[in-house]
């Protein structure tokens, strides 16, 4: 991020007393984890931060300090909107879409390459994840690094770089995380959170999935039907997980998974392999992500979508040979 753009932040920041911190839909550590470091830096600034989500959080961000405040609804007081981690409106969910955000400025803070700024003010750069840009931003505040934000902070990190193990983790992230542990975040307890807890309900969810996945053209893809969801107590965060272990199968070039949501919608997770891009798609599908990472939601009847989707990643993976 140009450090003119912190200014303007900075600049924002200084008419206002109580913003509203928006994390995106279906909720990961990067966006829970950075919409709390922020919240917690600003109040240390005075500022009243409060935190918003239309979806329930995942159980692996249970630990983090702060999150019990997320709310489910949109600004209400708040004098200023910070999206955090969302590569477009869409992804803001209903706290968006109920009557949009008045007269309120929008801040866009966000590392997603599909993102084409859509805010009134857009911190975005391509980086492993959005907590380092937010890292950043923390820095410009000058507000000194804690435990509590660390942690935050650090949670995102090693969600979004899988535990540092994904293709885009730099130098950068590894640098970063080592100054966070230098300030109390505490790395094997996320580690812990994040990658060794799962709901029991993934269990026979995983179970059904492997037994059904099929893998054709290098595209390795499983359907999840809304009653399969409903009979095991699930929803679409129980599934996470499933589409990157899907990934590791050595014939696989890509991995598929179709959720129905059983309201007409059909959630869309991708991953692939290096080199084959699947943030392509899922943007021309109406979703967005990374290259390696993305996803979307499709309207339609599940047999359609699955067309629709399975051809266009098996033309990703044609092309990349």
């Amino acid at each position: 991020m140009s450090q003119t753009s912190l200014h303007e932040f900075a600049d924002l920041l200084s008419g206002v007393q109580r913003v509203l911190i928006v994390s995106h839909v279906d909720p990961d550590g990067d966006t829970i984890g950075s919409a709390l470091g922020l919240a917690w830096a600003l109040r240390k600034r005075g500022l009243v931060a409060n935190l918003a989500c239309q979806d329930s959080l995942p159980d692996e961000v249970g630990f983090l300090p702060g999150v019990e405040a997320f709310r489910s609804d949109g600004p209400a007081d708040e004098q200023l909107v910070i999206a955090v981690d969302a590569s477009d409106l869409r992804r803001m969910g209903r706290l968006y879409a109920e009557g949009g955000l008045g007269p309120r400025p929008l801040v866009v803070i966000d590392h997603h390459e599909t993102n084409r700024g859509y805010g009134d003010l857009n911190l975005i750069a391509d980086t492993p994840a959005t907590a380092l840009l937010m890292l950043e931003v923390v820095d410009s505040l000058g507000v000194p690094l804690d435990a509590t934000i660390a942690t935050c902070l650090l949670t995102g990190i090693i969600t979004d770089t899988q535990g540092f193990r994904t293709s885009n983790t730099t130098p950068q992230a590894l640098a970063a995380a080592q100054r966070l542990m230098e300030a109390g975040a505490p790395l094997a307890q996320i580690n812990q959170w994040v990658f060794s807890r799962r709901a029991a309900a993934t269990l026979p969810l995983w179970g059904a999935a492997l037994t059904n996945a099929a893998l054709t053209e290098g595209v390795l893809w499983v359907e999840l039907p809304f009653e399969l969801l409903r009979r095991n107590g699930a929803d679409g965060k129980t599934s996470s997980g499933l589409v990157t272990f899907l990934n590791t199968v050595r014939e696989a070039q890509a991995a598929v998974i179709l959720a129905d949501q059983g309201d007409g919608i059909i959630d869309v997770s991708l991953r692939s392999k290096p080199g084959v891009d699947v943030a392509a798609v899922a943007l021309a599908l109406g979703g967005g992500g990374h290259p390696q990472a993305a996803g979307c939601q499709v309207a339609g009847e599940i047999s359609e979508v699955r067309q629709r989707v399975l051809a266009a990643v098996r033309a990703a993976v044609a092309r990349a040979g």
